[in-house]
């Protein structure tokens, strides 16, 4: 079955066509331009106030903080070196001759 074929469009329409598909396509920049702008100015103004809130905490923390620490200590003597106090693994007096149970220092 043949398709009926269209008729060809004018020269107004497809000057028409050009001049929506172009309206389209700027007016789709603008929005996405003015939107990228909004959430712009929208996360600079998050973080100023952030780093406002941040700031204040920190000099809140610093007027707080002791000038000194009061309490006590007691001088620790030097620790005793350390020491292998391990004691060698024994042998069952049956493999003592075998030549696994000896081992060279």
């Amino acid at each position: 079955m043949k398709q009926p074929s269209l008729p060809k469009p004018s020269w107004l329409s497809q000057l028409g066509w050009a001049l929506t598909s172009t309206l389209v396509i700027v007016a789709g920049f603008t929005i996405a331009s003015v939107l990228f702008a909004v959430l712009l100015i929208a996360g600079l103004a998050a973080g100023g106030w952030l780093w406002w809130q941040y700031r204040k905490l920190v000099r809140r923390a610093r007027d707080t903080r002791p000038d000194f620490l009061e309490g006590e200590y007691v001088i620790e003597p030097t620790p005793a070196p350390l020491e292998d106090r391990r004691t060698p693994l024994a042998c069952p007096p049956e493999n003592r001759d075998a030549p696994a149970a000896r081992r060279t220092p």
